[in-house]
């Protein structure tokens, strides 16, 4: 397993009891990506820890690039400090990805917000895993996407394609090619894993700023989207955005009322987005 630090949510003590409790009787081996390495994690009867230097600046997908490479497991699990997963998620996903078969290549719960969590940690969750709301049923289907947290793959399926991992594991990239290849992906529509975080609302708008400048310029640079095209449609990109998250949060029980009380914090962070996605754009546009 590859726990990332997210970036200003230090505390990995919270994560790490969760996997440690998801873990009990199954032998498992945690990779804590994180600037200096350093983390006072104990070991367990069942967890080991091994700790892997980041540099300060890298983003989580950079991160659990870091640690694919580093992992040995033939199926390996994406984490950050920011998560916390159910008991039952190791052995959910174990049922599903058995050792030695070839599909699925990865599966993923759906991703809850914890109770406690406040106005911008509800945000952020919206922002981010608003295609992966917990649904009624406890069912899994095959689907094109998965949230790469609490998220498992098949490590030969990720590093069959090298040249993405040397960019980190964003892992909507590899579904692509996944999907291009008909291999599949398994999804739960129960939660596996909670989500809060101790983002402010600036240092969450910087993240979500940074993730969209990458997210322009790949769209530039690999798929060949007109970067004039994006820039033009950057001002509406916000009210799209937020116009989806309210949909979808109107079919996952008791997540409308939640969305509404974000609503300020959400808008500004899909604003932020909006400004990385075309300041990434007109990088790409510039040094073509």
């Amino acid at each position: 397993m590859i726990l990332a630090e997210a970036i200003d949510n230090p505390d990995l003590d919270r994560s790490f009891r969760a996997i440690e409790r998801a873990c009990a009787g199954i032998r498992a081996e945690v990779l804590v990506v994180r600037p200096g390495g350093r983390t006072g994690l104990p070991e367990s009867g069942t967890v080991v820890v091994r700790e892997i230097a980041a540099a300060d600046s890298t983003l989580v997908p950079d991160r659990w690039g870091l640690g694919v490479v580093a992992a040995q497991a033939p199926i390996f699990a994406c984490l950050t400090s920011e998560l916390a997963v159910d008991p039952e998620w190791a052995r959910a996903i174990l049922a599903v990805l058995p050792v030695g078969a070839a599909e699925p290549v990865g599966a993923a719960g759906a991703i809850a917000l914890e109770p406690a969590a406040g106005s911008v940690a509800a945000a952020v969750y919206l922002v981010r895993f608003n295609t992966f709301l917990p649904q009624d049923g406890a069912g899994s289907r095959t689907v094109h996407n998965i949230p790469g947290d609490a998220a498992a793959y098949r490590r030969n399926a990720v590093t069959a394609y090298p040249e993405l991992l040397a960019e980190g594991f964003w892992e909507a990239e590899f579904h692509r090619r996944f999907g291009a290849e008909g291999r599949t992906l398994l999804a739960f529509d129960r939660p596996l894993a909670a989500f809060d975080t101790a983002l402010t609302l600036r240092s969450a708008m910087r993240v979500r700023a940074r993730h969209g400048h990458g997210f322009g310029a790949t769209r530039v640079s690999r798929y060949g989207v007109s970067a004039a095209r994006l820039l033009l449609a950057a001002p509406l990109v916000p009210f799209v955005l937020v116009a989806r998250i309210l949909r979808r949060s109107a079919g996952s029980h008791g997540v409308l009322l939640v969305a509404f009380r974000a609503l300020p914090a959400l808008a500004l962070l899909c604003g932020a987005w909006a400004w990385g996605e075309a300041t990434g754009a007109l990088s790409v546009r510039d040094r073509g």
